[in-house]
């Protein structure tokens, strides 16, 4: 829903007139007024709404069109004031039905209901959006709080019937080797029913064994029993002598 509003006019309708400024500038006033109006539109609709402000109390250097939190500000300069320039936006307004002009004036309201636009008093309008948004907070306050979210962590009871079922895991060992954190890699107990395994240093370049030569493995078979050994058996079978 568009809307334009007549600033003066609602000015004075809303009794804002000399609660701001004493020396009649408006504009602290104006200021004023907009803060107001981000209280009672909605949201939603501030990007659509105008407010037209006779150019004779503008301050002097602002540029004609300025933006207040969304809102467009207009000062009707070039026209004889601002119900001239509000006539203009409502004729050249592209969807009137679905426009709401806030103003006093007749003459600004028969122009709106000759387009098929809404027209509604200013005091009438501000009132009526003062009480709306006023219902709105209620309504939002009396509403329950949002339900929290179920907590993703499971229940101890269930952990430990996973650990009776499964046995206690190391972490690390289901982790990858490369992406392991060793901190968290911790060497295993030796099982009570089985010795740790030991493992031996690794040989030295210089103390690895070279490869067996042709016959030095015959050499290491018969040197398995001493020659006094055999001796003694030969003796035993074919009795002394007889070797």
């Amino acid at each position: 829903m568009s809307l334009i509003i007549d600033g003066y006019n609602l000015l004075f309708a809303a009794g804002m007139v000399g609660s701001v400024d004493g020396e009649g500038s408006f504009e602290g006033e104006r200021r004023a007024l907009l803060d107001a109006l981000l209280k009672v539109i909605d949201p939603k609709e501030l990007s659509q709404t105008t407010v037209v402000f006779d150019s004779a109390n503008a301050p002097p250097g602002l540029p004609r069109t300025v933006n207040h939190h969304q809102i467009t500000v207009r000062f009707a300069s070039g026209y004889a004031d601002a119900d001239e320039m509000i006539e203009e936006l409502i004729r050249d307004h592209h969807a009137p039905k679905r426009l709401t002009v806030v103003s006093s004036d007749h003459r600004v309201q028969r122009a709106a209901r000759r387009r098929k636009a809404t027209a509604i008093d200013s005091d009438s309008w501000f009132r009526l959006m003062r009480q709306t948004r006023k219902r709105i907070q209620e309504q939002e306050a009396k509403k329950p709080p949002p339900p929290k979210q179920p907590s993703a962590s499971v229940p101890n009871a269930q952990v430990n019937e996973w650990i009776k079922f499964f046995g206690e895991i190391d972490l690390a060992d289901l982790m990858p080797p490369e992406t392991a954190d060793p901190q968290t890699r911790q060497p295993k107990a030796a099982s009570p029913s089985r010795p740790a395994a030991t493992h031996e240093a690794p040989a030295k370049p210089s103390e690895k064994r070279k490869p067996a030569e042709a016959g030095e493995g015959k050499e290491a078979a018969s040197n398995v029993f001493s020659a006094d050994y055999l001796k003694k058996i030969a003796n035993e079978f074919f009795g002394p002598g007889e070797q």
